[in-house]
């Protein structure tokens, strides 16, 4: 984005009666998956992405510090960060704002490899341009909709 650099601000969820809230309800994000959650867990972040006081971004991910194997993904000796929800608001669209939020994500946790789960046609198109390897299920009939995806490797790592 022009102008400022965005800010990724982690929230907490706060526990109302019986469900955790941890985004306010906004018409600028479609996606159902900002709704509050029967249940937490200390893996989950939730980052609220902010540029110059507005917020332009949301993100749901967990983190996976530890030495991780996967059977398609092979082997990420720094861990994995899977981005499980990612929805920039609808008047920030076209303009950077998730290309910027996942090189933020990235500068902010430099170690763990970052993995995407999507859901539809338009995400895919977002994580293709991005250049991320999409991951499917080598057989056909186990495909379904939702897709993970991951950053192009290997990648150099300092440290």
């Amino acid at each position: 984005m022009e102008d400022s650099p965005l800010s990724l601000v982690e929230l907490r969820p706060r526990k109302k009666r019986v469900y955790w809230y941890v985004f306010e309800p906004s018409d600028e994000f479609e996606k159902p998956w900002w709704r509050p959650e029967e249940t937490v867990s200390d893996r989950e972040h939730w980052l609220s992405v902010q540029h110059d006081g507005s917020e332009v971004g949301r993100c749901k991910f967990t983190l996976d510090e530890g030495v991780v194997s996967h059977p398609q993904l092979g082997d990420m000796p720094h861990g994995q960060l899977d981005i499980l929800a990612f929805e920039v608001a609808v008047s920030a669209r076209g303009k950077g704002v998730g290309r910027d939020t996942v090189a933020a994500i990235r500068a902010a946790y430099p170690l763990p490899r970052l993995t995407a789960l999507n859901d539809n046609e338009k995400s895919r198109g977002f994580w293709d341009s991005l250049g991320w390897v999409r991951i499917e299920h080598r057989i056909p009939s186990l495909r379904s909709e939702r897709v993970t995806y991951s950053e192009p490797f290997p990648r150099k790592v300092s440290g």
